[in-house]
């Protein structure tokens, strides 16, 4: 009898709620887009409650992912311009499995506020976490945004002005982890004409060995150490623009930098159809040892990053990707034995190298390039 009544007992407090239950992750097939969005919208399901008036979006036990496949060059959430995302709670996650799906996009300014956590993670390098045109972004309070992207933590596309861009305030912090530490986890770009703000960064970074993470905090919250920065200074001064060349020559693996062997390709330079054929990862590595290049085998793309712009080609299509541009190919680059060629003249391209960088020896069929 005992047995049975503490079996109904359990049986009635998971009927009636009593026992904490499971957060199920609802998959998007529609972006959730704010933009236009004029009155007040929740659902209390997946988590969130936006109020329009505000433009507030408010996320607590946000439970929301992009299967692979769907919205694919696109993002899961779209915020207008002066949005608020108000945290509660540390149950929160935005994951996006897709293609070139960015977790957040707003097209402005974007405030972050609260005391909970969100978690973001993306599945594809040309995704970013939180994307916004312009900017500024800013963090408040104690809010803590956990992101994991293959891609950028935040990109800031064409940003101007004087003020902040990126700012931590508070106790509020960005984490990501150590290996997604390069210059590109944080992305401004602007135009030509803008100059960039002295003040565009308003944070400090710190690690946290225990979670072997990066953060992004306040200012204040990271003690500065004078002789660090001073030696940083140093080199910056001390710093000079060199100029290498590079020769490869068709039909030999070998590539050489300054007269010395510096790479041996997989595979050698070829001429097709007319048009000088090289190895793009090879001379990657030639010319920057830590330039990755990553292949998408779902996405059939390549990915890398070309003065500071991300850069995706495709094999047998008739243009590539760089920043925010789609710029035409003089031929299309191809696999051959497993890597990725492009012609001399879209290397050339791709590397914004000018005419006057180039020498071609037809006796020794040798490509000079000099940059």
């Amino acid at each position: 009898m005992t047995k049975k009544y503490l079996c109904g007992v359990v049986s009635a407090a998971v009927l009636m709620g009593a026992c904490p239950t499971a957060v199920f992750a609802a998959d998007l097939e529609k972006p959730l887009d704010f933009r236009s969005m004029t009155e007040d919208a929740a659902d209390t399901d997946a988590g969130w409650a936006w109020d329009a008036s505000s433009q507030t979006l408010t996320v607590e036990n946000l439970s929301l992912t992009v299967p692979q496949g769907k919205l694919e060059e696109r993002a899961a959430i779209y915020l207008p311009d002066e949005s608020t995302v108000r945290v509660n709670g540390s149950n929160n996650s935005l994951n996006t499995l897709s293609y070139h799906c960015d977790g957040i996009y707003c097209e402005g300014e974007l405030t972050f506020e609260g005391k909970g956590k969100l978690k973001i993670m993306t599945d594809s390098y040309s995704a970013s976490a939180i994307y916004a045109k312009q900017g500024p972004v800013t963090f408040y309070d104690s809010v803590e945004i956990a992101a994991d992207p293959d891609g950028h933590v935040i990109y800031i596309e064409k940003a101007k002005g004087k003020n902040p861009i990126i700012s931590v305030q508070d106790d509020a912090k960005v984490t990501f982890p150590k290996d997604n530490a390069n210059k590109n986890s944080i992305l401004v770009t602007k135009s030509p004409s803008t100059k960039q703000g002295e003040n565009w960064f308003d944070y400090a970074e710190a690690y946290d060995e225990f979670d072997d993470t990066i953060e992004l905090v306040a200012k204040n919250k990271v003690k500065k150490d004078d002789k660090t920065d001073e030696k940083k200074d140093e080199t910056k001064t001390d710093e000079t623009k060199t100029t290498n060349t590079y020769q490869l020559t068709i039909g030999k693996a070998d590539i050489l930098k300054n007269g010395a062997v510096s790479h041996t390709a997989d595979v050698a330079p070829y001429i097709k159809n007319g048009y000088t054929m090289l190895p793009l990862r090879a001379l990657l590595a030639v010319s920057n040892p830590a330039q990755e290049v990553k292949w998408s085998a779902t996405e059939n793309a390549a990915y890398t990053f070309v003065n500071d712009k991300l850069t995706m080609l495709t094999p047998n299509a008739a243009t590539y990707k760089k920043g925010t541009e789609t710029i035409k190919l003089s031929t299309p680059a191809e696999l051959k034995d497993g890597r990725l060629f492009v012609s001399l003249r879209d290397w050339m391209s791709l590397m914004e190298i000018e005419g006057t960088q180039l020498d071609w020896n037809s006796a020794t069929k040798t490509v000079t390039l000099k940059y």
